[in-house]
């Protein structure tokens, strides 16, 4: 109690010293409250007043940056924003604190207004010949607009000057790579050149330079461009790689494969190559030999979950002008594993049409019964299920038909087919089938290895469940066409429409299927980080500022603070009524931001109105306006001003984005979930990634 008390006296003191006009005693009494264990460093704002009126403008911006910094610790950023841009005023030469303030911005979502800081400050910063402070700049404006080529220029000049020559050449790089994308070749090619005189020989220079003949139609040049390099650096893999690149894209597979095989042989662990190795085999309707060098990176590819970059290899296989089943089976099982269902169906449906052309019927076999997983009312797969089941020799259970091939019957050469029979049987759940080829072979065959060793696994995998759910099992096909009702039309071959030949209904082309990725599927643009105006954030109550005269109000010993809180607050509002012009909108703003941290709404309200009429402090009033009635428990006004702050944002941009997040955990909030997962979903369609936007998805689903 005695700490308020103590505070109490010192406020009153300080207010008599500055009515009395002794401006330096105040600011001695006011600095009191800054020492102790809780430190009122708001009152710094004060303080920093009256430097203003003693006009010492350096001790003003230090009392002022304090309080910014106390507000910003406080996540009051609303008003560190305005501390700033008072001192931005204050002392408009101030590089650092336009910096700042350019920061604080961007954490609000504000970029338009940063830029115009950052701007402001480079303009200070090129007049002072400021070159360190100025790539410091130049890389703020960079993560803000990374598109901006003018930017990486002025960048990579400045590093120059100060001798960073690699830095400088990467700048100019990445312009070069900015243009490509856009396909502005001869905007590239002159960068590039520029890049070359300052260092010539650059690695990822000169392959931006190779890529821009190759675009512009000048492979011979590219060719003698690589093959230059070559002759002063023969063991440099990437231009090797490169030189086998262009080689393969003029279809000169003989040269491309020397080259690959080369590198391959030399350097192993040369993924890039290798994969060029299996695509000019593929090329080569050399399936076989692809596979053989591109497996083991697939078997990593999928061990370490990156299921895509396994497709994309498989992809690489299966453009051989004939397919290769193994291969197609390897990517039968990762559909399977993902659930793509409709990949799944197609790459089935062509297995069972190769097998069929190769008459390998135990392929058909495992083709026909995934199809039939995934459409088991297709009659046409259900008639040719059984066929192929009948011409592999399946037994019924229920009729007892013998196989096809007794394995009583049996010859030597024979046993390879039944054991790959018991396979087909095992992987279908008919177990007992197995089980009886097996004991009929054992007997026709006692002490074979073979068999010996299949009996073993068969006993390893021998199922636990009823006899009568087996034989369920094995009528599984038999009660299907008994219960079939009409179905729909069966679905056309999809070998030709993966092939590129046939009919005119393509489900998906081959392209869908088997992309060429090489290592990997391009990648996704990379996002940059982006931060949002938070405008759901809860503003708290800051009353340190009022602790003073609730103090000495509790005392009793002081007449003009006998008065109610609200009439003092009343007087002070018409005083500032008569010497403040409505159009004064920073006064307006910095006093609803008084009002606000005393916890006064209404009047708060009121200010931030007034100061909303400035079309610059529009959206940043509404969104305060928002938050006070939040805080008043007013929904249905906290609701009217937020989407009203949606009708200041361009449609489809960060902020209007932001703003809808906003709207969505309003809902969510005052109990309407409908409506909020309705927004939320919309958000996570323009970008999964902000804030937590899938999770609440996920949750409100």
């Amino acid at each position: 109690m005695k700490e308020k008390i103590d505070k109490a006296k010192i406020l009153e003191q300080a207010e008599r010293q500055v009515k009395a006009g002794r401006t330096e005693e105040a600011i001695a009494e006011y600095k009191k409250l800054l020492t102790g264990d809780a430190p009122d460093l708001s009152i710094n704002n004060i303080i920093g007043d009256l430097y203003l009126q003693l006009g010492r403008t350096a001790e003003a911006v230090r009392a002022f940056q304090a309080v910014a910094g106390y507000y910003e610790s406080r996540s009051y950023y609303s008003q560190a924003l305005a501390i700033y841009k008072k001192i931005s005023k204050i002392d408009p030469e101030n590089v650092i604190m336009i910096v700042r303030l350019g920061d604080l911005l961007i954490s609000q979502g504000f970029t338009s207004e940063a830029r115009r800081e950052y701007l402001k400050a480079e303009q200070k910063l090129r007049r002072e010949k400021r070159v360190k402070e100025l790539i410091f700049l130049y890389d703020k404006l960079i993560k803000l607009e990374r598109e901006n080529t003018s930017y990486h220029l002025t960048l990579a000049e400045l590093l120059r000057q100060e001798g960073f020559v690699d830095d400088a050449v990467a700048r100019l790089n990445d312009a070069v790579e900015i243009h490509l994308g856009r396909t502005e070749l001869g905007e590239a090619e002159r960068i590039v050149e520029q890049a070359r005189l300052i260092k010539a020989g650059d690695q990822r220079t000169m392959t931006n330079l190779v890529e821009i003949l190759k675009k512009s139609n000048r492979r011979k040049y590219a060719l003698e461009v690589v093959g230059k390099i070559l002759e002063t650096d023969q063991d440099n893999v990437h231009f090797q790689t490169l030189l086998g690149s262009l080689y393969l894209e003029e279809r000169d597979l003989a040269k491309a494969e020397e080259l690959f095989a080369h590198i391959v042989s030399v350097h192993p662990m040369e993924t890039r190559a290798r994969i060029k190795l299996g695509k000019v085999y593929a090329l080569q309707d050399q399936a076989e030999k692809a596979y053989e060098l591109l497996d083991p990176l697939i078997a990593g590819m999928l061990k370490k979950q990156k299921d895509d970059q396994a497709i994309g290899l498989l992809g690489i296989i299966l453009g051989a002008e004939h397919l290769h089943l193994p291969a197609l089976e390897k990517l039968a099982a990762i559909y399977k594993s993902k659930n793509h269902k409709s990949y799944l169906e197609v790459v089935n449906r062509v297995m069972l049409e190769e097998a069929r052309a190769k008459g390998l019927t135990d392929k058909m076999f495992v083709a026909l019964a995934e199809l039939l997983e995934l459409r088991p009312r297709d009659k046409d797969l259900i008639r040719d299920y059984r066929e192929v089941r009948r011409g592999l020799g399946f037994v019924d259970e229920k009729t007892g038909e013998a196989d096809t091939l007794s394995a009583i019957e049996a010859e030597e050469e024979d046993i390879d087919l039944l054991l790959a029979r018991v396979d087909l049987y095992v992987n279908q759940g008919l177990v007992r089938n197995a089980r009886r080829i097996l004991e009929n072979l054992n007997i026709r065959f006692p002490r074979s290895p073979k068999i010996e060793e299949k009996i073993a696994r068969l006993e390893e995998v021998k199922p636990e469940i009823p006899a009568e759910e087996i034989l369920g099992a094995v009528g599984k096909v038999q009660d299907i066409e008994g219960k079939i009702e009409a179905a729909p039309e069966p679905a056309k071959p999809f070998l030709s429409g993966l092939r590129g030949q046939g009919g005119t209904e393509k489900l998906i082309t081959s392209a869908d299927l088997f992309a060429d990725t090489e290592i990997r599927p391009l990648p996704a643009e990379k996002k940059e980080e982006i931060k949002y105006h938070d405008l759901g954030r809860k503003i708290r109550d800051e009353l340190e500022m009022l602790q003073s005269i609730l103090s000495q109000q509790r005392r009793g010993d002081i007449s003009i603070l006998e008065k109610d809180l609200t009439e003092i607050v009343g007087e002070f509002r018409e005083q500032v009524r008569r010497k403040v012009n409505a159009k004064d909108y920073e006064t307006r703003f910095n006093l609803g931001l008084a009002y606000l941290e005393q916890g006064l709404l209404e009047e708060a309200i009121e200010e931030f109105l007034l100061a909303s009429e400035d079309p610059a402090r529009a959206l940043e009033c509404y969104s305060i306006i928002c938050k006070a009635y939040k805080l008043k428990k007013n929904n249905d006004e906290a609701l009217y001003w937020l989407e009203k702050s949606l009708g200041l944002v361009e449609v489809g941009s960060s902020g209007h984005f932001a703003l809808l997040y906003e709207l969505a955990a309003f809902h969510e909030d005052t109990g309407d979930p409908q409506k909020a997962l309705e927004l939320y979903r919309r958000i996570k369609a323009w970008n999964p990634a902000f804030r937590d936007v899938t999770k609440k998805v996920e949750s409100l689903s």
